[in-house]
């Protein structure tokens, strides 16, 4: 199955089908209620609509990483145990093929939401530029799906995969505070929206490797 096939097989899947529902239905709302309306001169609808689309891809970019990260291995799981096709055993190739998928749903979902970036951008004419405010979600949906398989992956050798739900708006809430203590455009996507920021590209970028390493092809093992 090729890449596209298997990222919109993935797509399809109820879960990630219920947060895209949520995820345009939030950004409808968002535009609903920060569209001008009546006498109303000045449009601040991007101002609100591009932060709010990048934090919330990279929330859900963060919680299926975390989650197939977490994935048992098949040591865990005996050699005698048969798991599902959408579920299969950490670092196993069809793992991999997994996370390749599940990647490449996730930036599609950044693609099907793109035009309420750039209907806003082009009503409200910001001083950010068009390109960096496409890019940043894009980054941010990357990098924090990297930093899912990481957090997934130290949670479950730790033996606190059970505090995965409280962990991932944590990861959130920390990156937030720490731009905030520090003054910079690091980590959160909200801030790093509104200017481009190096900084922000480099990390997200690094962890956007970090993703696609881990979902390398690898051959099958031969017994």
């Amino acid at each position: 199955m090729s890449l596209l096939a298997a990222a919109a097989a993935r797509l399809s899947r109820q879960d990630m089908l219920q947060a895209l529902t949520a995820l345009l239905a939030a950004l409808c709302l968002v535009l609903a209620m920060r569209w001008p309306s009546g006498g109303a001169v000045v449009n601040e609808s991007w101002a609100a609509v591009a932060p709010v689309r990048a934090v919330l891809l990279a929330l859900a970019a963060l919680a299926w990483g975390a989650s197939v990260g977490a994935r048992p291995g098949r040591d865990e799981l005996g050699e005698s145990f048969v798991p599902t096709p959408e579920e299969p055993p950490h670092g196993e190739p069809a793992w991999r093929r997994e996370v390749a998928a599940t990647l490449a749903a996730l930036v599609a979902m950044a693609l099907v939401s793109l035009p309420f970036d750039v209907l806003t951008h082009a009503a409200a004419y910001p001083t950010t530029s068009l390109a960096w405010s496409l890019a940043a979600p894009l980054l941010a949906t990357g990098g924090y799906f990297g930093l899912g398989l990481a957090l997934g992956r130290g949670m479950r050798l730790a033996r606190l995969n059970s505090l995965l739900p409280l962990a991932v708006p944590a990861v959130m809430a920390a990156a937030a505070w720490l731009d905030v203590a520090l003054e910079l455009r690091l980590l959160f996507p909200w801030f790093a929206t509104f200017a481009v920021s190096p900084l922000f590209a480099g990390v997200m970028a690094a962890f956007s490797l970090l993703a696609l390493w881990t979902a390398r092809p690898v051959p099958e093992a031969t017994s």
